[in-house]
Parts: C-alpha cells; sequence; structure tokens
C-alpha cells in the first residue's frame, strides 16, 4: 500500500471512529445494491430481538407442557365436555390446557387447524400443536383429512389423548413404542398458536 492510501485509511478511521464509513459502495458491509451501509449491525439487531421473544413463548409452552402431563392417563372420552378435566378427547384436551394460558382455540381438531402459523416439521418447538390423519379414513382431502391433534414436547414425542383404555399419554414421533411409525406415516402438519 503507498503512502498517501495509508494516510487516508488512518484519516478516515480517526474521524469516523470506524473503519465501516470508509468503505466502498461494493463492501461486504453494505447491502444488496451498495445502499445499506450497516446490514450487519441491523442482522445483530434482529437476531437479538428474536431472541428477547424466546423467553415469552418458551415459559408458556412449558407451563401448558408441565401442567398436561398432571394428567397423564386421565381417560379418553370421545366428544368429551370441554372445561372438563375428568375426561379429554384429543381437541378437548388441547382447548383446556392453551385456554388456561389465554389462547383460545376451536371446538375440535379441525378448527383449531385452521388456527395459528403453519411451521414446516423441522422447525417444531415446544407447545407446537401438531395434526394427524387416521389411517381407517384414507380417502379424506383437505381439512377432512385431520382427525387427531396433539402437542409437540421437544425430543421428538408428541403429548395427547387418542384412544380409550390409554387416555393422556406420550408418545414417539418414530419408532414409538405402541404405535410404531404411525404418528411419522399420519402427520399431516404442524401450527404455531403461542406468540413468540
Amino acid at each position: 500500500m503507498g503512502k498517501n492510501i495509508w494516510v487516508t485509511l488512518v484519516f478516515c478511521v480517526l474521524i469516523t471512529g470506524g473503519l465501516s464509513a470508509c468503505t466502498n459502495k461494493g463492501s461486504g458491509l453494505q447491502g444488496k445494491g451498495g445502499d445499506k451501509p450497516y446490514a450487519i449491525q441491523e442482522e445483530r439487531r434482529l437476531s437479538i430481538k428474536e431472541q428477547q421473544g424466546t423467553g415469552q413463548w418458551r415459559s408458556i409452552a412449558d407451563s401448558i407442557v408441565t401442567e398436561g402431563m398432571q394428567y397423564m392417563g386421565t381417560p379418553y372420552v370421545y366428544g368429551a365436555e370441554r372445561f372438563n378435566d375428568k375426561t379429554f378427547d384429543c381437541s378437548s384436551y388441547v382447548q383446556f390446557l392453551y385456554n388456561k394460558h389465554g389462547i383460545a382455540l376451536g371446538y375440535n381438531s379441525r378448527e383449531q387447524a385452521q388456527q395459528g402459523i403453519e411451521v414446516p416439521f423441522i422447525n417444531l418447538r415446544k407447545g407446537d400443536l401438531m395434526f394427524f390423519s387416521d389411517e381407517d379414513f384414507p380417502n379424506e382431502t383437505g381439512l377432512d383429512k385431520v382427525r387427531h391433534v396433539g402437542i409437540y414436547m421437544g425430543e421428538g414425542k408428541i403429548l395427547h389423548t387418542y384412544e380409550p383404555g390409554v387416555g393422556v399419554v406420550i408418545s414417539n414421533i418414530h419408532h414409538d413404542e405402541k404405535e410404531g411409525e404411525y404418528w411419522y406415516q399420519n402427520y399431516l402438519f404442524a401450527k404455531r398458536v403461542i406468540p413468540d
């Protein structure tokens, strides 16, 4: 580097207090098209904002799952009375737990499937609702395919209720001890109903 370039660079650093203000239009510190000189700082601010939102949703999700586990073994009854903790069906169980945390969900799994924001399977997080079809109804289409709902607990596990004699239970999405690959094979989609 020539002497003049060094002098200019040192002067620029001293005046502005940093190198980013001296970058050329094509520099990596600028945004697309060179019109955003502080893109890196903006990205950092966005990620910090996301981290701040993490605590709120996680606290709600943890509470829902912890409370939901207190009902392990509660009997399954199809069409169970709503907001009653003596018996549940899949949708009344989910509705009951989320309602206690200020999240109003629809009456049945098909109504619940229309709420929230759809999330890819790979991005599931604790507290997301998982929706499933039923192998006994192979010809259903659209929302009619939705036959079951459960709560994603994290670590590949579902908290739900689905069968008389079993009641509220934890199942594995893969290699479930009772159902094998049933839950994975009949998985339809997931919805995020806990706000960030």
